[in-house]
């Protein structure tokens, strides 16, 4: 797959770097290049990134310091040689046909793969359920696109810290192109252990989307739908409240969209 460059861009992600690594150079049809940046990890992460660019002649690391997942995306993406762009994530960890799948179903504009959880415990198995319920795209954990397009939407918004791909994928849309699915890509994505974590995720998610809004004007409309039925809804939160408290799977919808609401909250009139 010579003109097919892979991106990725992480930071401190020691704990799961070497499996996300050995997914990628298992596959068994290789990239034309893979274009790792590193935000400047404090742990072991670059180091281990270093062995395998030295083992593997098309994987290239760079460390760019202070630089988000937008800087890091479209740091990689000028430094790649082609048109046709894969962007992963090392939180994922993908099946060894993935590269080929995506590339083989890519619609010559913009498709994404299928993500699927990586479950090792009840908390994960029973928020997995509630996250996902059908199959759904991977967004820019899971993704495809050309050069062209990514310049034409202006790249990866680098003001946005988190959520940046729905923006990104929001800007995509608005230009007109449609994206599809590829069925067969899958990446399995390592999902939050516990609620607190869970709620943590959610309010950056609800927090960046705010910031978002504000700043361009762009969000998903079921987003905005969420957002629209939970602020007519909140006087009914402590009667929400109790009943989540009945259940695992309660407690996981209560917290990930009250959270997500405080966020976005934050985010659009704080911020």
């Amino acid at each position: 797959m010579k003109k097919v460059s892979l991106i990725c861009t992480l930071f401190n992600e020691e704990k799961n770097v070497k499996y996300f690594m050995n997914s990628i150079v298992n596959q068994n049809e290789k990239p034309g290049e893979f274009i790792i940046i590193d935000g400047g990890s404090k742990d072991k992460t670059y180091p281990i990134l270093k062995n395998f660019s030295k083992k593997y002649k098309w994987i290239k690391v760079f460390q760019v310091k202070g630089a988000n997942i937008s800087k890091g995306r479209n740091y990689a993406i000028k430094k790649s040689k082609n048109e046709i762009i894969a962007v992963c994530d090392a939180g994922g960890e993908y099946r060894r046909d993935w590269l080929k799948k995506l590339v083989g179903g890519f619609n010559g504009k913009v498709s994404f793969g299928i993500d699927k959880p990586r479950i090792r415990n009840n908390f994960q198995k029973v928020l997995a359920k509630k996250i996902l319920r059908k199959n759904t795209p991977g967004s820019s954990r899971n993704m495809i696109f050309s050069k062209k397009i990514w310049k034409e939407v202006g790249g990866y918004p680098e003001d946005i810290e988190r959520a940046e791909d729905t923006l990104f994928d929001e800007r995509i849309k608005k230009a007109g192109y449609k994206i599809s699915r590829v069925e067969g890509a899958i990446c399995f994505w390592e999902m939050r252990e516990n609620l607190e974590e869970v709620k943590k995720q959610f309010f950056g998610y609800g927090y960046w989307d705010g910031v978002s809004h504000k700043k361009h004007g762009m969000l998903p409309g079921r987003y905005k739908v969420l957002i629209f039925l939970m602020f007519f809804t909140f006087p009914l939160y402590p009667l929400f409240w109790i009943f989540s408290k009945f259940s695992l799977g309660s407690k996981i919808v209560f917290e990930r969209r009250y959270s997500y609401f405080f966020g976005f909250i934050k985010g659009y009139f704080v911020k």
